[in-house]
């Protein structure tokens, strides 16, 4: 297979649709192996996807010391050898980190902010990120395991919109053994994280015991937890249009005063009324992340039995309140 991982790369580009011709992409390089393999696979298909120009970024998270400085060093000098433009910046996360946010969450926002700085300056409007199947399967158990609904375990999105940019994930279908295969086949150098291999993190916990555990029982479970994302995602995605499509005639309101018509809201199936009332929270400023399958119980027996005048407290501050015709969400 290793041979071939360049046109098991250009396959699924295709099949979601990722890039068209004449699009400027940015990859996110970390100097670890997938990041490696992406950013060379991009150059490789440049020409077959006429692709404009292609450029890339990495941050460093100022966590480690000498070893981030130098895995900065790494893929500067890799983008050269490429012959292309290379963004860095170095942010200190144990500074920016704050008791109401994990590293991790901190971590994935100042990337993505950094992204979209970076994208900016190389006039590209795709970002690529090295999001393997092994990425996405551990993602998938992560949510399972800690519960998550509908929307969080179709896990990450291959391609997906970011502001006025997209991002993808060429990689999406790609097995980090594979990689690795063919980096030691075309003798490519890439950088290892040693926060990797650190039991402190949930992730590497899933990585390194429970995936190996559950292999036992099936060798094939990534894949078997992707496709399993892949079929979830498409039901999600069904849902979502129709939400967008009914959530302006039902929802009414704005950041911290928000309405909902009870009679319009009742007449959907209780999947769909599920996404119209977390779009009703988020758009009153509640924090989504933060609501539990008790949270969800609670609303739905609020709203078939509860009576006008009772209310409800939901994460972020939120009360919701019931008239006799309607659910309000009010920022407390």
């Amino acid at each position: 297979m290793p041979s071939n991982l360049i046109e098991r790369v250009l396959k699924t580009v295709r099949q979601y649709d990722m890039l068209k011709e004449g699009d400027s992409i940015l990859a996110a390089v970390s100097g670890g192996p997938d990041s490696v393999f992406l950013l060379h696979a991009i150059a490789r298909l440049k020409d077959k996807l006429k692709l404009k120009r292609i450029a890339a970024c990495h941050l460093d998270h100022g966590l480690r010391g000498k070893e981030s400085g130098d895995d900065a060093v790494f893929v500067r000098r890799l983008a050269d050898g490429l012959g292309i433009d290379c963004f860095h910046k170095r942010v200190s996360l144990k500074e920016l980190k704050d008791k109401a946010r994990s590293t991790e969450e901190v971590g994935r926002e100042e990337r993505y902010k950094f992204y979209k700085e970076a994208a900016e300056q190389a006039r590209a409007n795709v970002i690529a990120t090295g999001h393997t199947l092994d990425d996405q399967a551990e993602t998938v158990l992560m949510r399972l395991i800690k519960g998550a609904s509908l929307k969080g375990v179709v896990g990450i999105s291959p391609s997906r919109p970011e502001g006025r940019f997209r991002v993808v994930r060429p990689l999406a279908w790609t097995e980090k053994g594979a990689i690795k295969a063919y980096l030691e086949e075309h003798a490519m150098a890439y950088r290892t994280d040693s926060t990797n291999f650190q039991p402190v993190y949930f992730r590497n916990v899933v990585r390194a015991e429970i995936i190996p555990f559950l292999e036992k029982y099936n060798p094939r479970l990534k894949r078997v937890l992707c496709n399993f994302a892949e079929h979830l995602r498409e039901d999600f995605e069904f849902i979502d249009k129709e939400r967008t499509r009914l959530q302006p005639q039902i929802v009414r309101g704005g950041a911290g005063n928000v309405c909902i018509d009870l009679k319009d809201l009742v007449l959907q199936p209780r999947a769909l009324q599920k996404e119209i009332l977390r779009g009703a929270l988020e758009k009153a400023g509640g924090e989504i992340k933060k609501l539990s399958f008790k949270h969800w119980k609670d609303m739905e027996h609020f709203i078939k039995h509860n009576r006008k005048g009772n209310s409800l407290h939901l994460p972020g501050g939120i009360r919701v309140s019931r008239t006799s015709t309607a659910l309000e969400f009010k920022s407390l």
